[in-house]
């Protein structure tokens, strides 16, 4: 009896979260809960018995085969018998002819054109053996006269003579069905390969955590350990949580040019400030600074809130948010009284919304505080599923200056649509009309996108056009990036999701939701897409670029950024992702 995790609700930790178990076992407990949850919202009752889906019972059997394929190019297993027909027909898997698309000092980017290349048992070459690594990712199944057809996300990666390489393509794959899958066909669909140049400076990305931490207690004795450490020797009481939802900040706490590091923790555990030394190493100033606290902490925001100059902290912790003010030198002060969301603030952003000259704050929420003593419960399932409006509602608190703030949500519009279990937030002028306007990412269902206006007496009112702009991107979002990708003078917009491959083969099939309306239906099917980039017309509406691009499968995404990496003018794009990450099962990334 298989269980089929349909995990196209990104962000389920908090359902998660309630099991009453804690390291390796608690989280699989988690991970059984949160399959039959989802599956319950999407129409289906309990776990998938792959006995009662065909096609789930032959992707078991035909990734049995893709692991003996994956321990081959790994070099840890003879080549696999059985693994594919007599007369096996294949295209090439890695072109022989490439066009390059970007070529600096530290990338070199081609995609495949056409021409002879290396074939299925080639592929290991030119890897150097023992540092291979391999995926394929089934996420598409169909049957078609007496045989399965699958889609194939496939990713090689590992050492070369020229450097560190990478390849992504997509493989068509015909299979047999008798006694066991074989390999009847593949078709290379699409794919790209990219190189990290080896320079005499070294890679273009190294890991510098060691050397940065080097002379950091903190760091040796408490974050160099897995959250599975803390888990097991933290009371639950203190609101130690294994779902990974703390953040980071980054600010210039002690007004030395040098932005500095601030880590929020689960419960029990301290959050701590990291003071950016000129060489490049930190020294732990959490305690000194006055913000060590040790209440679970979701996200914090250095910020100017009272227009001194220097950079204040807002910490978002389950009882509310905590606003220090900062002393110029790196001294945090508590303000104001904790501001209270209805929920832990999942994320928080700062604009100036009413061009008054202050810096106001809103943020998202995901479930409602269960008490004043901490933890979170859900408000029931989102429901429906794929459009859900029952969970806690975003704030949006007004600077009425000297550390006063007005929740603003109801008066300027932003009430509306405004309990959908929201993640992130991001503040940007879309539209170049002189005023910012507000883009929310939701974990179920339609997004928001709040156009700032003025009513006929001047006052800033918010409405939303997510769905007459084209940016409802109806999926689980979790994290918002605007970036003039292209360059034409109109902000765009990424927004992270989740790609699944288990809910991109259910979604499709005809057992699934067959009483559902069309438009349901492809609104669950669309949850499982990935992340979206959607192109500015300049118009006020935007084009979904999001697979012409190439930019949708960024595994569990949790967060993403525009950012010129090569600096070359143009805004590339980072994703974030995993979830829960196991080393035996790392998928999600």
């Amino acid at each position: 009896m298989a269980i089929l995790a349909f995990l196209v609700a990104c962000g389920d930790g908090e359902k998660a979260g309630s099991v009453s178990t804690t390291g390796a076992k608690g989280r699989e407990a988690a991970a059984s809960r949160k399959a039959e949850i989802s599956l319950g919202e999407m129409g289906i009752q309990g776990p998938i018995d792959s006995d009662d889906w065909p096609t789930e019972r032959f992707t078991e059997q035909a990734n049995a085969q893709l692991r003996r394929l994956k321990a081959y190019l790994k070099g840890n297993a003879d080549w696999p018998a059985n693994l594919v027909s007599n007369e096996v027909d294949s295209t090439v898997l890695r072109p022989f002819t490439l066009q390059t698309v970007l070529e600096d000092e530290h990338f070199l980017i081609q995609r495949g054109i056409d021409g002879d290349g290396a074939t299925l048992r080639g592929l290991a070459t030119p890897y150097q053996s023992g540092s291979r690594q391999a995926t394929f990712k089934i996420f598409d199944v169909r049957q078609e006269s007496g045989r399965i057809l699958t889609k194939i996300a496939v990713s090689l990666s590992g050492p070369t003579e020229r450097g560190p390489q990478q390849e992504s393509s997509t493989w068509e794959v015909a299979w047999s069905l008798d006694p066991e899958p074989r390999m009847l066909s593949i078709e290379l669909q699409d794919y790209e390969v990219s190189l990290t140049k080896r320079a005499q400076s070294g890679n273009a990305f190294q890991d510098a955590t060691e050397a940065v931490f080097e002379d950091v207690a903190a760091y040796r004795d408490q974050l160099a350990y897995g959250v599975d450490h803390w888990a097991t020797r933290i009371e639950a009481a203190f609101g130690i949580g294994v779902s990974g939802w703390e953040g980071l900040a980054l600010g210039d706490a002690n007004g030395d040019g040098l932005d500095d590091l601030y880590v929020c923790q689960p419960g029990g555990l301290p959050n701590r400030l990291f003071i950016r030394k000129p060489d490049g190493t930190v020294f732990d100033a959490s305690s000194f600074a006055g913000v060590d606290w040790r209440l679970q902490t979701q996200s914090a925001l250095f910020v100017d809130l009272d227009n001194d100059g220097d950079q204040d902290l807002v910490v978002g912790t389950t009882l509310g948010l905590i606003l220090m003010a900062n002393d110029g030198r790196g001294t945090f002060t508590v303000k104001a009284s904790p501001l209270l969301p209805e929920g832990a603030a999942m994320s928080l952003s700062s604009a100036d919304f009413d061009l008054d000259g202050d810096l106001d704050l809103y943020v998202t929420s995901y479930s409602r505080r269960r008490s004043m003593n901490g933890g979170t419960t859900l408000l029931g399932r989102p429901m429906p599923y794929h459009d859900a409006n029952n969970g806690s509602r975003n704030v949006l608190f007004r600077n009425d200056r000297e550390w006063k703030f007005t929740n603003a949500t109801v008066e300027t519009g932003l009430d509306v649509s405004n309990r959908r279990f929201s993640f992130a937030a991001s503040w940007e002028d879309y539209d170049n009309d002189g005023d910012v306007d507000l883009y929310v990412a939701n974990d179920y269902g339609r997004n928001n996108l709040y156009r700032n206006d003025r009513d006929e007496e001047g006052r800033h009112q918010f409405v939303d056009v997510a769905a007459q702009a084209g940016v409802e991107d109806i999926s689980a979002g979790m994290s918002v990036s605007w970036g003039d990708y292209d360059a034409d003078g109109w902000m765009d917009l990424y927004v992270s999701n989740m790609w699944s491959s288990a809910g991109n083969r259910v979604a499709y099939q005809r057992q699934f939701q067959t009483g559902a309306q069309a438009e349901t239906l492809a609104a669950m099917q669309r949850h499982a897409r990935g992340n979206s980039l959607f192109r500015n017309l300049g118009d006020g509406t935007f084009e979904d670029v999001s697979l012409s691009q190439g930019v949708s499968l960024g595994r569990w995404a949790w967060g993403s950024r525009f950012v010129d990496l090569n600096s070359d003018g143009w805004e590339d794009l980072v994703v974030a992702n995993g979830f829960i990450t196991q080393p035996e099962d790392s998928g999600d990334l």
